[in-house]
């Protein structure tokens, strides 16, 4: 088991007299890695863009998409936009409601593309926001020691009332080399299926360091998809405006 020097969190601040256990050692080394947590709470808004990879059985490039994202904090809120087939789609959340246009045009309540926007929205917070947001309350961390992948890892859950799928389940793992995690494997909830990704390609934007590339696997150990985070600029000073409806008044 690794032991880091300046381990961020001590027992005081995880509520308990307790020194550090295995897996908030690991959590903590990657926090610590990124910024620190301090880093975290210096970010008020951030924008970035997410490109989705996909590749056919063959591991062949089939399709590349841009999601373009504008985030802010205290409250949280959301600003997606990318091109479909069908055309172009926002996707928002001002921090009480969520809407959608394709188009220019509002989207039926009924539709996918608004029934989603509260869930893309924490989506795209989430990824960018780990691993600060593993030390948020009800996030519970249990240590994995090292088994068939090959890594010691940390599972995370969560509280029953944390999220929208407070069911979900992740496995970090870590190598000895490094203290950002090198595969994930999450779980949805209610589901079986394991979902397992390779990161890489880590990356700083001051003052935080993030996951630039997360490589999906199937069973067979074939690439069918990528996520790549890029572009990123934090507190570009982001107007209330971008993340309110057309015809608000704001």
């Amino acid at each position: 088991m690794r032991l880091k020097i300046g381990i961020i969190a001590t027992a005081a601040a995880l509520g308990c007299g307790e020194p550090p256990g295995p897996a908030d050692v690991l959590i903590d080394s990657w926090i610590e890695a990124a910024g620190a947590l301090d880093a975290w709470n210096d970010v008020h808004n951030l924008q970035y863009t997410v490109t989705t990879v996909w590749y056919d059985s063959t591991e062949a490039e089939v399709r590349r998409r841009p999601r373009y994202v504008w985030l802010k904090k205290n409250p949280e809120r959301a600003r997606i936009e990318r091109d479909e087939a069908e055309g172009h789609y926002i996707q928002a959340h001002d921090g009480s409601a969520g809407w959608a246009l394709l188009n220019d045009e509002p989207v039926p309540p009924t539709e996918l593309a608004a029934r989603e926007v509260l869930y893309v929205g924490r989506d795209v917070m989430y990824w960018i926001g780990l691993p600060y947001k593993l030390r948020d309350p009800g996030v519970n961390l249990r240590y994995v020691p090292k088994d068939s992948v090959g890594f010691e890892g940390v599972a995370v859950t969560f509280g029953s009332e944390i999220g929208l799928h407070p069911g979900d389940r992740y496995f970090y793992y870590f190598s000895d080399e490094s203290p950002f995690p090198v595969e994930v494997h999450y779980i949805e909830q209610d589901k079986t299926k394991v979902d397992r990704s390779i990161w890489t390609d880590f990356q700083s934007s001051d003052p935080i360091t993030y996951v630039g590339t997360r490589t999906y696997y199937n069973e067979q150990g074939k690439r069918t998809k990528a996520l790549i985070i890029e572009e990123v600029v934090i507190n570009p000073g982001i107007p209330d405006a971008m993340f309110l409806p057309p015809g608000s008044g704001t």
